[in-house]
């Protein structure tokens, strides 16, 4: 009998390390579904609200990443190539500041995402604005003023959020990560908070690691997902990098496309410490990361790579660098020149 006994709790925990993917962390671990840019995903709760006009209407190329499950993923309706300068950028992953100038991108004076639309949408369908809201943490009534307080941006890293879908009037949580060139809304700490292309409401996301579900897309790495962190304190203005010609800009927040401006020199090439990630990349981080993105702002002052602007003299002889000085040395005629440098005439 004891050894019936042995046999059935060895039995017992065997099938325990199945159930839970033998993670040994309590089952925290959740299957992630992969959502190429245009796709509704799961139990959309509207239509696409995404602007026709928004870069990115790529399809997965149909490769499965490494880790991933064999996907029951379906191929989303829209373009078949990666889109113009919204690009995958090479950083690595990890945590990111959303106050981080030049993690999103956009397009200047045009906004991502129809708030008027979703907020009419939601209006007129009272069950799934119950739904809705209360994954926001706000009520039903407040939807209007809340989505006005969003901002319509691009994600430009593939970036994990728990999804909401709808079912039986209910708001049902997912893990998903969205692919970059996705048309979202964040709030004033950069937070995404609704996917365009189904309406659907987004929070941070829940749990650690997982298998990833779906089709990918050919440019997906797993160790190359952001999750974003909310900035240490609100802001008023979104950085963002123009999707067609690589420039920052800034956006208000809640402001849809009226309203950009020039992004300052300070803002664009500010580096918080808030990402995690980029350690050891020539690009120092996922705002820079993407060819299209801050390094190649003209006014900005190195925003792509902070801390270099001293590497620039060499690019200006004459604008009195010590190199351009010292280059002088070696020739006897220069050097009895050098007194009358003071009467203004080299």
């Amino acid at each position: 009998m004891l050894a019936g006994a042995v046999l059935v709790a060895g039995l017992g925990i065997a099938l325990g390390v199945v159930a839970t993917g033998g993670s040994g962390g309590g089952g925290s671990a959740q299957a992630v579904e992969m959502q190429p840019v245009s796709a509704a995903g799961q139990e959309p709760f509207t239509d696409s609200v995404a602007n026709g006009g928004t870069p990115g209407s790529a399809s997965p190329s149909g490769s499965s990443p490494a880790g991933s499950a064999s996907g029951g993923g379906s191929s989303p309706a829209g373009g078949s190539s990666t889109p113009t300068g919204a690009g995958s950028p090479s950083a690595s992953g990890g945590s990111v500041n959303g106050g981080q100038p030049g993690l999103y991108g956009g397009t200047r004076e045009t906004a991502s995402c129809d708030v008027p639309k979703l907020s009419s949408y939601l209006s007129a369908n009272t069950d799934k604005a119950r739904a809705w809201a209360g994954v926001e943490g706000i009520d039903g009534s407040q939807i209007n003023g809340y989505l006005n307080g969003l901002t319509p941006v691009v994600l430009r890293q593939d970036t994990r959020v728990t999804n909401h879908g709808y079912q039986n009037g209910q708001a049902t949580p997912y893990q998903a990560v969205l692919q970059s060139g996705t048309a979202v809304l964040v709030d004033s700490q950069g937070v995404p908070r609704v996917r365009c292309a189904c309406g659907n409401p987004l929070t941070p996301p829940s749990g650690t690691g997982g298998g990833y579900t779906g089709t990918a897309w050919s440019s997906f790495r797993p160790d190359g997902v952001v999750t974003v962190q909310p900035a240490p304190a609100p802001v008023t203005q979104i950085v963002l990098v123009d999707q067609a010609t690589g420039r920052q800009f800034e956006r208000p927040v809640g402001g849809t496309g009226g309203t950009d401006g020039s992004a300052s020199p300070s803002a664009s090439g500010s580096n918080p410490s808030g990402s995690h990630s980029g350690t050891g990349t020539p690009s120092g981080g996922p705002s820079s990361a993407p060819s299209s993105g801050a390094s190649s702002a003209p006014s900005s002052g190195g925003s792509g790579s902070p801390g270099q602007s001293g590497s620039s003299g060499p690019a200006s002889p004459g604008g009195g660098s010590g190199s351009g000085a010292g280059s002088g040395g070696p020739s006897g005629p220069a050097s009895p020149a050098a007194p009358s440098a003071g009467a203004g005439t080299p």
